[in-house]
């Protein structure tokens, strides 16, 4: 998520000064070399939100996704971030943090969890109810690891994205527009012909279109490199596009 991104969620959301409760210590993680993606932090038995495999809903150029809250292992960019040294509000913390640091909110406690990445059960599931689509020609995607997920949404309803139930909780994620090929977590009944197929990689929406549904995707090969970095390893079902 871009800075830009990151404050303007925090300050639609009227949480300017969020970060400030994180407290002193991180919550266990360790650093993981997730070859081409780098080091990453795999965040050790803690609750985080699950979004791959929801659908997302576009409102001013962020996406609100409705995301399983969990507990137990994920996986997340580093997201490091220096406090201003010469800020009153962070006089009382820490002067840097990072991805875990972040997720110490309470979500139970109606306040917030970081969305993180682990393999979603739909899309293993020989139930089908979930599978990995990949978006060759480009399109958008939302991008929600370290997207920030607020527990006072937690058994509310919204005309953005209806119901939200005891088990879930909605995030904000911004949007990713691109020409490179990229993968999304979409339906488990494939689609029969290619412009239902480029429906569910975006491939005509972009940030600016309000209401646009959007999947949560990385670049390609992403979701299943980083199962294994994570320690589990497995293969998605997959759903290819048409050729006619």
């Amino acid at each position: 998520m871009s800075v830009f991104s990151f404050k303007r969620v925090l300050c639609i959301l009227g949480v300017s000064a969020v970060l400030a409760v994180a407290g002193s210590a991180a919550w266990a993680q360790e650093q993981v070399s997730c070859p081409p993606f780098g080091t990453l932090i795999d965040l050790v038995k803690q609750p985080y939100a699950l979004c791959a495999g929801a659908e997302t809903v576009n409102f001013d150029e962020i996406t609100y996704a409705k995301c399983k809250l969990k507990f137990g292992n994920s996986l997340s960019a580093g997201q490091n971030y220096p406090f201003p040294a010469d800020h009153p509000l962070f006089n009382a913390i820490p002067r840097e943090g990072n991805i875990a640091t972040v997720n110490k909110g309470r979500p139970g406690l109606k306040g917030y969890v970081v969305s993180t990445y682990s393999p979603p059960a739909g899309a293993i599931s020989p139930r089908k109810e979930l599978a990995l689509y990949t978006c060759n020609s480009g399109g958008s995607y939302a991008q929600c690891d370290g997207g920030l997920c607020f527990g006072s949404t937690t058994g509310t309803t919204s005309s953005l994205w209806g119901k939200v139930g005891k088990g879930e909780i909605i995030c904000s994620c911004p949007v990713v527009t691109t020409d490179t090929s990229f993968q999304v977590f979409g339906p488990g009944q494939c689609p029969t012909t290619q412009e239902a197929y480029d429906r569910v990689c975006a491939k005509n929406a972009t940030a600016k279109n309000n209401g646009a549904i959007l999947y949560i995707g990385s670049p390609t090969t992403g979701p299943e490199t980083f199962a294994a970095c994570l320690g589990q390893p497995v293969t998605f079902n997959h759903c290819d596009r048409p050729a006619n």
